[in-house]
C-alpha cells in the first residue's frame, strides 16, 4: 500500500488535485486581502512571472501565473494519457507527507540559529507585522510560485539540456539541476545582515532549503515540493512569528 501511494503521489492527476486548492486559496486570499493590505504584493517569483508575461504583451493580471500553473498541470495530465479519476486518499496522504517533509527544515533553521549569529531579515520583519490570514496567504504564494520557478522550470530546463541534449546520465542531470537551483534560490532571497554585509545564517539556510526542496522535487514530485514549502512557510509565518 505504501509503495502504491509513493508512486501515485507523483502522478499528474494527484498533483493537480493537491495543488489546485492551494492556487484557489491563494488567489481568493489575495483578492480579499489587497483592499485591507495594499502593501501585500505577490512574492518575487510571482512578480517575475508577471514581468515575463508582460514582456510578450500578455496581460499581467495577478491571477495569470496561478492559471498558467493549473494549465501546465492539466496539459501534463492529458499528455500522460493516464486516468483522470483520482484516488482521493492520495492527496490526503500528500498533506501528511508535506507536513512531515517540512520538519527537517525547521530543525535546520533551529540549528543554524544556535551556531551562527541570529539575523532578523527585513522580509521576516514585514511579514510578522501582518495578521495571521495575510501571513498564510504569503506562505501559499511563496510555496507555489517559488517551486514553479526554481524546481519545475529551472531544474526541468537543466535536466533537459544535460540529459536529453547532452546525453548525460539522469543522476548527473538531476544533481546539477538541484545544485544550480539551490544557489539561484538562495541568491533570489535577501541575504543582507541588518548590521551590513552578508548574513551567513541566511545564505546557509536558503542553500540547504533549496537543496532539500530540489531533492523532494526529484524524488517525490512537484506536489510534495510545493506542499513542504507551503507547510514550512505557514508554520514559521503562522506560529513562530507570533
Amino acid at each position: 500500500m505504501l509503495r502504491r501511494y509513493l508512486d501515485e503521489a507523483r502522478l499528474p492527476i494527484h498533483i493537480l488535485v493537491f495543488v489546485a486548492p492551494l492556487v484557489v486559496l491563494y488567489e481568493a486570499g489575495m483578492a480579499l486581502l489587497l483592499p485591507r493590505h495594499p502593501d501585500i504584493l505577490p512574492n518575487l517569483a510571482h512578480q517575475g512571472l508577471l514581468r515575463f508575461f508582460g514582456s510578450f504583451g500578455v496581460s499581467t493580471a495577478l491571477f495569470l501565473p496561478g492559471l498558467v500553473l493549473l494549465v501546465v498541470l492539466l496539459l501534463w495530465q492529458a499528455l500522460s494519457k493516464k486516468s483522470w479519476t483520482p484516488r482521493w486518499s492520495v492527496p490526503l496522504g500528500m498533506v501528511l507527507e508535506s507536513a512531515l517533509a517540512a520538519l527537517p527544515l525547521l530543525v535546520v533553521a533551529e540549528l543554524l540559529s544556535r551556531t551562527l549569529p541570529v539575523v532578523g531579515g527585513d522580509v521576516g520583519a514585514r511579514i510578522a507585522q501582518l495578521d495571521l490570514s495575510a501571513r498564510l496567504v504569503v506562505s501559499l504564494g511563496a510555496g507555489l510560485f517559488e517551486e514553479l520557478v526554481f524546481r519545475m522550470l529551472l531544474i526541468g530546463l537543466i535536466h533537459t539540456v544535460l540529459v536529453d541534449l547532452g546525453r548525460a546520465s539522469d543522476a548527473i542531470g538531476s544533481a546539477v539541476g538541484v545544485a544550480v537551483a539551490a544557489v539561484a534560490f538562495a541568491w533570489y532571497h535577501p541575504l543582507g545582515s541588518p548590521h551590513g554585509g552578508l548574513s551567513l545564517q541566511l545564505l546557509a539556510f536558503y542553500i540547504l532549503a533549496g537543496v532539500w526542496f530540489g531533492v523532494l522535487f526529484v524524488t517525490r514530485g512537484f506536489g510534495i515540493a510545493v506542499g513542504a514549502h507551503v507547510a514550512y512557510d505557514a508554520i514559521v509565518a503562522g506560529l513562530l512569528l507570533e
